[in-house]
């Protein structure tokens, strides 16, 4: 190679002379630039990416116009401008040019996809995650609200539950309960028992109809044992009840540890009694009742009393007298005790002077019409439809 063509080739690569300029500028080769040339990697700022991310967008299509976020259609890229160049930048330059026209794509890429993105949300993107915010507290607010329906739902049916139980149960009345334990008797208590005692066993001729308490039977009451009975008389001996009562715990009302236990075994509900006196205080008169579960729990109660039954420790009733009243707590007394169906019966009558009445039979009749002031047990039999007025007589 000559030297000349060495030099011109220098002088080429490094831009040339003012011939190889002037030469250039007219020349275009694989590598130039041309004015009305397009190639592969050129870049249209005005081409639409929005239907690539599945965006439809509403701007007016005129030169000019502004889309709704405020772009202007009609900006020229700067990188446009530069795709016409100088002449004399030669080659390298178009290297370059082509180079810096495959950024304006990934600009565009992402400015297509905030588009899209703000589209999605609307003008006010906070007022979505405001909505989503909402919906979660309104899905927390509906939990707990169902749980507490759940639970109030269950306790209705607890509650609903238990009346029904309680409604059962009573048959429409209220039911008499028996006691959990023993009651200790008070301190200093008598422990006197008769002298002269008599058991009646149960007749089931008479009293088969109340062999059994009713499940749903009331329990006694003052007025409906005694109302009747305030007043007894028999050959000539006129009694007056004094006091009455009717205690829910049957073991306060006796002493002995046997007998006490023979009341809970029986069931014994409540206990009801009266104390009567004759017209010239000479008298006394107590009468107890015993309500328990059937006949048989009855002749073990009445086992119980019996002083001469060696078979259980000493018990007996507790006197509902006075202390300025020696009968019923000291001396002489005689009792009869007699078991009526599911009920047990303890008559019990002395001297007001507690002594002994010797050949005196007004104390027997005392007694006897003491006896009377149980009328209620006949008429509880009449309506289970047992018995007949020679019984009651």
């Amino acid at each position: 190679m000559s030297r000349a063509e060495s030099r011109f080739g220098r002088k080429g690569r490094r831009g040339g002379s003012r011939r190889g300029q002037a030469t250039d500028s007219a020349y275009t080769d694989d590598y130039g630039y041309d004015d009305g040339y397009v190639d592969e990697y050129d870049y249209d700022p005005e081409e639409d990416f929005s239907a690539e991310y599945g965006h439809t967008h509403t701007r007016s299509d005129g030169p000019g116009a502004e889309d709704e976020h405020g772009y202007d259609d009609g900006y020229e890229d700067e990188y446009q401008d530069g795709a016409e160049q100088e002449p004399g930048q030669g080659r390298g330059r178009g290297r370059r040019a082509r180079r810096a026209d495959k950024n304006p794509g990934k600009v565009s890429a992402f400015s297509a996809g905030a588009i899209k993105r703000v589209s999605v949300l609307g003008e006010r993107p906070n007022q979505i995650v405001y909505t989503l915010a909402e919906q979660s507290r309104r899905k927390r607010g509906t939990a707990v609200l169902a749980v507490l329906l759940t639970a109030f739902g269950l306790a209705l049916v607890l509650l609903l539950g238990l009346l029904t139980y309680q409604f059962i149960s009573n048959d429409g009345g209220q039911v008499a309960e028996t006691e959990d334990g023993i009651v200790a008797p008070p301190e200093g208590h008598t422990t006197l028992t008769p002298e002269l005692y008599l058991s009646e066993p149960d007749r089931e001729e008479t009293f088969g109809a109340i062999d059994q308490r009713d499940s749903g039977a009331e329990p006694m009451t003052e007025d409906s044992v005694f109302g009747q009975t305030e007043e007894l008389e028999l050959d000539g001996v006129s009694l007056q009840a004094q006091q009455t009562e009717v205690n829910d715990s049957c073991t306060s009302m006796v002493w002995g540890g046997d007998l006490a236990q023979s009341l809970l075994d029986a069931e014994c509900v409540n206990a009801a009694s009266a104390l009567y006196t004759d017209s010239d205080q000479e008298y006394v008169a107590q009468v107890t009742l015993f309500d328990v579960a059937d006949s048989n729990g009855a002749e073990e109660v009445s086992a119980a009393l019996d002083p001469s039954n060696t078979d259980t420790e000493a018990g007996f009733v507790l006197p509902r007298t006075d202390e300025d009243v020696a009968g019923l707590n000291e001396g002489y007394s005689q009792a009869t005790t007699q078991v009526m169906g599911h009920y047990v019966a303890v008559f019990w009558t002395a001297r007001q002077d507690a002594e002994d009445p010797g050949d005196d039979s007004d104390l027997a009749t005392v007694n006897v019409a003491s006896m009377n002031s149980v009328q209620f047990i006949y008429d509880e039999v009449v309506r289970n439809g047992g018995g007949s007025q020679e019984d009651e007589e």
